[in-house]
This record gives C-alpha cells, structure tokens and sequence, in this order.
C-alpha cells in the first residue's frame, strides 16, 4: 500500500505497488515518463521504470526516487520480506540502504554502520543529499581549488599590465581608467561551477534538517557563479593531483546534475529520477557478501565468459571470417579453485515458493532453469545454482537433479539469501556446496 504525501514528504511505495491518485498534471507527467522511449545498451533493452495497468500507474522492480517538476517526490522501496516481521518503512529503507553499500553506481559513497543508522529515518533522496552535504562539507574545509584565469577590464587602479590598443580607443579623454590586463586567482572553474549548480538544485527539494547546511554551503561558493551549460562544463572540468578530495564530491554531482552510475532516465517529463535496478543491486550484494564471508573459493563476478555457439559461413557470404562465436554466456559468479570453475550462482530478485497443491516448480522460471543448464555444461561444473531473496513463502533450499541423455550429473540447487543475515546465508550455501560432489565424470 502507497504511503500518501503529508506535509512536503515523499510519497513511499514497494515494488510493484499502484502508485497513489495524484493531481492531473503530475499523473499525466509520471505517466508520459513511464511510457518514455527506453535507451538501448549492450545491445539490451531497458524495461520502463513504472507499468501502466488499467489506467492506474504501478512501480516494477527499480528503486529509488522519481522527482517530479512540481518538486513531488515518489519514493520507491524493495519489497523486502521480513517473513513474521511488520516492517516499516524505515526498516526497509535500512536494509536497502546496506545494500546499496556494494552497488557498483554507488561505490564511491561512504555507506558505513554509523552513517545508515543515522540515515535510515530519511527518505532516499535525502539520505543522497546528506551524504553529499558531508562530503562537500569535508571539500571545503580543504580549502576550493582555484586557478588563474586571464582578465581584462577597464578599472580605475592600475594593474597587471595595460593593453595600449583597447585603452588609448577607450580611455583617451579618461585619465581615471586603465585598460588592464592580469591574472586572477579564482575559484571561478567549471567544477565549482558544477558544485554551486548542485547545491542550487538540491534546495528546492531538500529536508529540513538539511536546509541550514545547504545556506552555509552556498556562502562558501558565493564566488563562483552557477553553470550556465553544464554539459559544457562537465566535458571541461578536470580533476588533478591536487584535487583528489574533489573526487567523490564530483561523482555525486554526476549522480545529481547527470544520473551517473545510475538507471538513467530522466527527460522532460521529470527533474530527477535517481533509480537502482533491483536485479543489479541484488547480484551485487550477494557477490559482495560471498567476497567477504568466506574464503574456500575465489569469487569472480560476471565471468569467465563463454561463447555458447559458433555461426556457420555457410549461410552468409558477407562475413569472411569464420565461424564466428555467437551468444556469450556471463554468469553472475564463479566459484573457483585455480583457474578451474566448480560452482555456477546467479542471483535472481524474485520470489519463488509454494504454488499451491502443485509444488513441485515453487515458482521457479523455466527460462532460468535452462539458463543455469547451458552455464553446468558449459562449464563443466557438477553444481550450479539459483540464488533468490529468502522470504516466508521460500526458507529452505531446494535441489533438482538434471536427468538426460549426455550421461554426465548435473545438480541445480536454489538457496535462499537473508539480504539481513548475508554471512550466514553465505555460510549456509557454502557449507552445502562444499560437501557436493565435484566430479563430472
């Protein structure tokens, strides 16, 4: 169930909830950005962040914010589930928020303990903005970089150096001023400019706890203008030796001015979306977690990767080098021992369970049962496994056992992952793989 806005807060929903009834201009504004043409990367096609069902907008499987040009913002939670637990918001937005410590967008933020203990009371745009503000906080106290930037002008003191031709066609009947030109020691940069527009933009939407620091804020930059092209500015800006404490204050303002890192989608329909793919996040924080919770194997993310067919050059006489390798496969994680692969995972965001009297699926995708087949022979492993969110309806692991033609065993076991408890949960499925038979023989 939507949480409505009340007194300037977000409007909060899960994944997948109908969004609440807002004003016609909203509605229709949220509703041009759901059906917005989709950006293609890597040869895949991203799926709309909001699915329109009988004329009533719902949120899918992105997390984040979406802020509107009536500065509404729509805050989109994951559907975490606490199994006997009633969670709040605040809850979720806590376990989110550790999540979001291993996204690969956000892994320049300092996501620690004390920080999502102090940050969990506010909504996601404002735990951004806080993290910034502290980051920015730290930049200035360094000291803003500045460099010199030649000036000319008419004044009425001498210095630098006169520039005869400009100052005799100007100053010929005016002994007071002098065509001069210097060079000036400024913070006046495109990468303060970039800051400063920050800054501007946040306050129109930021807390209230946050709105005394962003006016302190912007005393410190009261030399530096506001961009007025920050495309232009964010091709020229650079970052040297002397500025590393500019760099995880830049990749906000990427973040901010340019949803770097991110889901980007964004247009005219909309000021800001800063929004996390559920998918991503997941895999991210279960490769993470097997990084750090365990050492009988090396973890290797997104790889090795495999061509899984070769093109024949019968059929095309375009193409002179043959056979080409077509369908790559790219599993989540690896498990190695050496060079030699023994455990397949892919991390899944869905749930599965009990499918009434028939269970013997628990929901399972097909698509994602013949996925984790082609990796085992690929690949060579005994085992292969589906990792999916642990929820009440999903506690316990499942196995099946693989049986064909090809005479070689192969095991697909499906485990559930506490995204609360990730070192037990590594440990759990770790433990279980462990005392697998590794031959495939």
């Amino acid at each position: 169930m939507a949480t409505p806005p009340t007194n300037n807060r977000p409007i909060v929903v899960k994944e997948h909830d109908p969004l609440p009834d807002l004003d016609k201009d909203e509605q229709e504004a949220l509703k041009h950005f759901a059906l917005a043409s989709i950006d293609e990367r890597d040869g895949e096609y991203t799926r709309p962040v909001l699915a329109l069902r009988n004329g009533k907008l719902h949120a899918r499987n992105y997390v984040g914010i979406i802020e509107t040009q009536r500065n509404t913002v729509v805050e989109i939670l994951p559907k975490v589930d606490f199994a006997a637990d009633r969670a709040s918001d605040a809850d979720t937005r806590d376990v989110f928020l550790r999540m979001l410590r291993t996204c690969r967008g956000l892994r320049f933020a300092e996501f620690n303990e004390t920080s999502i203990g102090a940050l969990h009371r506010f909504d996601m745009l404002s735990v951004f903005v806080r993290l910034f503000l502290e980051d920015l906080v730290r930049l200035t106290q360094r000291g803003l970089a500045r460099h010199y930037q030649p000036v000319k002008d008419n004044l009425q003191c001498l210095r630098g150096r006169i520039q005869f031709p400009q100052h005799i066609r100007l100053n010929a009947a005016n002994g007071t001023r002098f065509y001069v030109g210097f060079d000036e020691f400024t913070a006046d940069r495109p990468v303060n400019r970039l800051i400063h527009t920050t800054i501007h933009r946040l306050r129109a939407t930021a807390h209230p706890d946050h709105r005394q620091l962003l006016h302190q804020l912007r005393v410190c930059f009261a030399d530096v203008p506001l961009s007025t092209s920050p495309d232009v500015d964010w091709r020229r800006h650079r970052i040297d030796r002397s500025m590393r404490h500019y760099d995880t204050v830049m990749a906000w303002v990427g973040l901010f001015l340019f949803n770097h890192g991110l889901a980007t989608f964004a247009g005219k329909h909309v000021n800001r979306a800063l929004l996390f793919p559920m998918e991503q996040v997941f895999e991210d924080f279960v490769v993470d977690a097997f990084r750090r919770f365990q050492e009988r194997y090396r973890v290797r993310a997104q790889g090795p990767q495999q061509r899984f067919a070769e093109l024949d050059a019968a059929n095309d006489s375009a193409n002179a080098a043959w056979p080409q390798q077509s369908f790559r496969l790219k599993p989540d994680i690896a498990l190695m021992r050496g060079d030699k692969v023994r455990f397949i995972l892919d991390a899944k965001w869905k749930e599965i369970g009990r499918t009434g009297n028939n269970n013997q699926t628990h929901k399972v995708a097909q698509g994602d049962i013949y996925q984790l087949y082609s990796y085992g022979r690929k690949f060579g492993c005994r085992n292969v496994a589906l990792i999916y969110p642990k929820t009440g309806q999903f506690r316990r692991r499942l196995r099946y056992e693989f049986d064909d033609a090809v005479g070689q065993p192969l095991t697909l076991w499906c485990f559930p992952f506490d995204v609360r408890e990730p070192s037990h949960s590594v440990r759990v499925i770790t433990d279980e793989l462990f005392r697998a038979p590794l031959d495939t023989s």
